[in-house]
Order: C-alpha cells, then structure tokens, then sequence
C-alpha cells in the first residue's frame, strides 16, 4: 500500500526587487524549494542551485489552456548545469519551474529520489487533458520504501499549487462556467443601496469593479486569507 500525505501545501513566494531575478517559492513545511525561472534570466541562475533535484520546462498556454511541458531530472553536476544545457537543446520552453530538496543546506534528494519524482510528476502531467509532454517516454524512476515515498509526497502538493498559482491548471474551466468565475471570485447576489434602488458595488479583491461575481468590498484580512486558499490549491468559491 502506498503511503501519502495530504496535508494542506501552504506556499511561501519571494518576489525580487530585480524583476530579473527568479522568483524563489518553497513550502511551508520547509521541504520542497523551487525556483521560477525565466529563460531570459536562466544564464544568471545562481550557483547554488547546482544540486540535485527535478525540473518542468514549461510552454505558454495557448488560448484553450493547454500548454506544453518536458520533466527531468538532474544528479551531477545538478539543476543549473542541466538548465543551462537545456537552453540549447530545447527551443519550446519560456519558464522552467525547479525543484529541490531545502531543509537543510548538508543534504539533497539523491538519484533514486530525483527519480522517483521526475516519474510521478510526467504521470501527474501524463494525465491531464491541458498537457502536452515532449518526453519522447516515461522516466523509468526507481523503486523506493513506503517511508521514503511517504517524504517525497510532500513535494506533489506544492508543485501543483505552484503550476496553478502561474497560470498553468491541470484541470480544463467548466464549460458553465460565469464570466468572472475564477479562485479569486465567488458569486452574490446584488442588493440595493438602503434608501436606493441601485445595487450596492461589487469590486475584486485588488479594489477593482463593477462585478457582478466578486467581492463585495473586501478587507484586507478577507483579500490575503483568499488568497492564502489560492496558494494551498483550493477553490475559494461558494455558490
């Protein structure tokens, strides 16, 4: 039996000063470390991230939502010599989303470990109708103890929230859905004004509006706890 965790993947993302500089997202629970990067900026990668871990090369999504990816992994030398030697091997790619092991600066996922993530992430990506992968076939990852399967779970979660947060969801927009509709909206109904038969406004969680389909003048607290369901991968929405 299959060991697994489903904990909520809380996300902590730090944006640079530097627009050119990567924007580094890990997990609250301090396992999983990644890095979005930008192909532009992907010769600057620092050198630090020279180490073991997994990578998603990632295409634009086209105007459906689907969009294109190729997972691998790297061992030695790591993930900045593999990116590096992916700038000129493939052409497809405008981000790569890097993962590797960030609690402690002494240990990093080994080869089995890489493995074994590089296969669950191509099944997780295999498996949904938005995803096209340029892997030409499955990575043949190794088999590990229930225990370690149990530790490396923890990195599944993050990952999805994170491809979501970037605008990269596994999952296709009901075809119901309302104009509007999104992990930043819910739907309610319009009231009037006391004394006034206008409807009260309704504005986004950024302040803007008229919309018929999203917060009605929202706090601060309301804004950032929506938005902390958002990085957890949840939906936010009642109906």
């Amino acid at each position: 039996m299959r060991a697994m965790r489903l904990a909520p993947s809380q996300l902590v993302v730090s944006l640079p000063e530097d627009l050119n500089h990567p924007i580094k997202i890990r997990a609250k629970h301090k396992v999983a470390g990644m890095l979005l990067l930008d192909r532009d900026h992907a010769s600057r990668l620092d050198r630090g991230w020279n180490v073991p871990g997994v990578y998603i090369l990632l295409d634009r999504p086209d105007a459906k939502g689907r969009w294109g990816a190729y997972v691998g992994k790297a061992t030695n030398p790591g993930l900045r010599h593999r990116v590096l030697q992916q700038l000129k091997d493939r052409d497809h790619w405008y981000r790569a989303l890097l993962i590797r092991y960030e609690s402690n600066d002494d240990e990093t996922l080994n080869s089995a470990e890489a493995g074994w993530l590089e296969g669950e992430l191509y099944n997780c990506l295999e498996s949904s109708r938005l995803v096209d992968l340029h892997n030409r076939s499955r990575p043949q990852d190794p088999t590990l103890t229930e225990d370690d399967e149990a530790s490396l779970f923890d990195y599944l979660l993050p990952i999805e929230s994170v491809l979501h947060f970037i605008g990269h969801t596994l999952t296709p927009r009901a075809s119901d859905a309302l104009d509007g509709d999104g992990p930043f909206t819910r739907r309610i109904e319009s009231k009037a004004e006391p004394g006034s038969d206008k409807p009260k406004p309704y504005v986004s969680i950024f302040g803007y509006g008229p919309n018929p389909y999203l917060l009605q003048n929202p706090t601060m607290e309301e804004a950032m706890a929506r938005f902390a369901l958002i990085l957890a991968g949840k939906r936010p929405i009642s109906r």
